[in-house]
C-alpha cells in the first residue's frame, strides 16, 4: 500500500552528510559496547548509545578533530508508552566547521523506573540546560547532575508531566464518561465539577473532596456554580 500511495510522486532529496559514516565507525572504534544500532534514512544518520554513556559519546564527538561536533541543536524525548525500555531521549548535535549532523537516542524506562535519569550533558554544552528542563518538565525524564533540575514551562506545583502518552487528556473533573456534552450547555455544573484537579494541594493528582484547592473570593466563601459560564470553563 505505502509503495502503491509512493507511485507517481516526486522523488525527495536526499541531504549530503559526508560525516555520517565516519561518525558511526569512530564512535563504533571508541565506544565498542556502547554503540547499540546506527542506522541511516534520507540522509539523517541516527545512533542509539547506552544512556549511561551519553555524555562521554557526546563530550567525545566535540572534541574529536575531524568531527566537532561543537552545537547542540535540540534535545527531544518520545514516549512510547507499550515499549521497554519506554522513552527515548533525541539529541540533534551539528558541527558549525565541517557543518556535518548527526542524531544521537538514549532509550530509557521501564516498569522499574517509571521515573528514568540518564547523566547531563550541560558540562557538554551549556545550551542543553533548557531542552533537559523541558523534557523534565513535561516528560519527567530526569538529568543526573544538572545545574537546575526544575519545571520551565508548567507550574512548580503542578502534578504530573503533560507529554506522556498516559497523562490525562483533560484537568478538568468531570463526570465519568469522559466526553464532551454529558453536562447541558444550559445548565449549571454539579457542585465540585468544573475545578482543575491536576493541582490537588497533595499533588497526587486524584480528586478527593479533602484536596480539591476550592474556588473562593476574597470573602472567603466558596462559589458555588450558577451559570452557564461555568460549563464553558469545564469545556
Amino acid at each position: 500500500m505505502a509503495d502503491e500511495q509512493r507511485m507517481g510522486a516526486p522523488e525527495l532529496a536526499t541531504p549530503s552528510n559526508p560525516l555520517a559514516g565516519a561518525t558511526v565507525a569512530f564512535l563504533r572504534e571508541r565506544f565498542p559496547d556502547d554503540v547499540l544500532d546506527a542506522s541511516e534514512y534520507r540522509g539523517e544518520m541516527t545512533i542509539t548509545v547506552r544512556p549511561e554513556r551519553i555524555a562521554e559519546v557526546c563530550r567525545t564527538l566535540r572534541d574529536e578533530p575531524q568531527l566537532v561536533y561543537n552545537y547542540i541543536a535540540d534535545i527531544t524525548a518520545v514516549d512510547w508508552l507499550e515499549r521497554d525500555p519506554r522513552y527515548d531521549v533525541v539529541y540533534h548535535l551539528l558541527s558549525l566547521a565541517t557543518y556535518g549532523v548527526v542524531r544521537l537516542k538514549a532509550q530509557v524506562g521501564d516498569e522499574d523506573t517509571p521515573d528514568p535519569e540518564l547523566p547531563t550533558v550541560t558540562a557538554v554544552w551549556p545550551g542543553a540546560d533548557w531542552f533537559e528542563r523541558e523534557i523534565y518538565d513535561l516528560f519527567g525524564i530526569r538529568f543526573a547532575g544538572h545545574p537546575n533540575q526544575t519545571r520551565i514551562l508548567m507550574p512548580e506545583d503542578w502534578v504530573g508531566h503533560p507529554l506522556r502518552k498516559d497523562y490525562p487528556l483533560t484537568g478538568i473533573h468531570l463526570p465519568d464518561p469522559h466526553w464532551g456534552g454529558q453536562v447541558l450547555l444550559d445548565e449549571p455544573l454539579p457542585s465540585g465539577m468544573g475545578r482543575q484537579t491536576l493541582r490537588t494541594n497533595d499533588r497526587t493528582a486524584v480528586p478527593r473532596a479533602d484536596n480539591l484547592t476550592p474556588d473562593t473570593p476574597e470573602d472567603g466563601t466558596p462559589n458555588a456554580p450558577d451559570d452557564t459560564h461555568a460549563n464553558d470553563d469545564a469545556r
